[in-house]
């Protein structure tokens, strides 16, 4: 473990560097992301897993020189042969200022234990590997720190992009959980925690139309069982993803905002 953290120190201290020379007061959030992504990727790396409820955790840390351009970064446990329990996650907590001090970043938002609903999942670009307290995780993506902060807070419901260049498959006969706006446009559920709604399980995700509080005018919860295969991945070149999350930080993306589904469930 003491090999792994020097490791990871100098991996960091050397990012740092690296971020503070292309980083400027004058760098806009999308250019900030785009070296963000230039720095961490790893050329034909990639993911595949099964599901669903497979256990995962997050670690986004924030990067550059201003509220506006700040961008986060974020590394999800290697899926497919990592999990975060809730214990794990509690001693990330823990060490949120080492963590921090650590990777050379700014700030660092941790998004608690939670769990996948698709059935199968592929990243075609993933990055670089890093361990955060007993979990190791990987480079999964990048968004401006204003649209994650409108995304999970502000009362939740405020879609914005993530860049990341996955897939998710949910099968036909899957039951799906839907958030439908006024607009026409639909937010799946793409995972689920049970860290703010205590209650919550797979089993009972059917019933939370009859929980919210919260929903924006216009907005209703359904659940629909697939007739047909259903695909989310976001479209290139870019591969910005249009995700949010509720009152109880269950996170969705977005069908019909572009064309990342093959169809609006």
């Amino acid at each position: 473990m003491k090999t792994i953290g020097k490791t990871v120190r100098t991996l960091a201290i050397l990012a740092a560097v690296s971020v503070a020379a292309v980083i400027s007061g004058c760098a806009t959030a999308e250019q900030n992301m785009a070296e963000q992504q230039k720095l961490r990727l790893v050329p034909g790396k990639q993911i595949y897993a099964t599901g669903p409820n497979y256990q995962f955790c997050e670690v986004g840390l924030f990067y550059g020189t201003t509220p506006e351009n700040a961008v986060a970064v974020f590394y999800n446990p290697t899926t497919g042969t990592e999990h975060c329990t809730p214990e794990q996650f509690a001693q990330l907590e823990k060490d949120k200022a080492q963590i921090i001090k650590d990777n050379g970043a700014r700030d660092a938002w941790l998004n608690p234990t939670r769990y996948w609903t698709w059935d199968e999942f592929w990243v075609y670009e993933v990055g670089d590997e890093r361990q955060f307290g007993t979990v190791k995780m990987v480079y999964m993506g990048v968004v401006p720190v204003t649209v994650m902060q409108a995304g999970v807070g502000k009362g939740h419901y405020n879609p914005g992009q993530i860049a990341r260049n996955n897939k998710y498959l949910f099968k036909k006969g899957t039951t799906v959980y839907l958030l439908d706006m006024p607009d026409g446009k639909v937010l799946i559920m793409q995972s689920w925690t049970n860290a703010t709604n205590k209650g919550e399980t797979a089993a009972n995700l059917k019933d939370l139309g009859g929980q919210f509080k919260l929903l924006p005018p216009g907005w209703k919860f359904r659940t629909k069982v697939l007739d047909r295969d259903l695909t989310v991945h976001a479209p290139a070149p870019n591969y910005l993803a249009w995700v949010t999350q509720d009152e109880f930080n269950n996170s969705y993306q977005g069908c019909g905002f572009d064309a990342a589904c093959n169809y609006v469930p």
